[in-house]
């Protein structure tokens, strides 16, 4: 006997959210070739390579966050359109995890440095 969803309840679509992986990755590629193209030295080094993975990431946390605000606009025009499971989704999953990766990385950059200085 096969489950069918409730008549309430909507399935979430997989196109949203794998156009939203593509425009959050697309938009951190471009902001670093941004990074690569303007600002990054010649020889990328120690000191450097923080600061390209930080444009990086920059890029995708700024794509999951003006997708989150976008989700939340439609949401209070029309609440059933945006479920509250793609609303919190979308946050966790394009803002906060690229922002805790970027913590993370950023303690480990900080690690390696002082390291490396003595």
């Amino acid at each position: 006997m096969s489950e069918q969803p409730a008549e309430g309840s909507a399935r979430i679509s997989p196109i949203p959210i794998l156009l939203r992986f593509i425009s959050c990755g697309l938009l951190a590629l471009a902001f670093g070739l941004i990074w690569r193209v303007t600002l990054a030295p010649a020889r990328v080094d120690f000191g450097s390579s923080f600061a390209g993975v930080f444009f990086l990431l920059l890029g995708f946390i700024i794509g999951g966050v003006l997708w989150y605000l976008r989700d939340a606009r439609v949401r209070l025009r029309t609440p059933e359109r945006i479920p509250d499971e793609r609303l919190v989704f979308s946050f966790v999953v394009f803002a906060m995890m690229p922002f805790a990766v970027l913590i993370l990385v950023g303690i480990v950059w900080l690690v390696a440095f002082f390291i490396g200085a003595t």
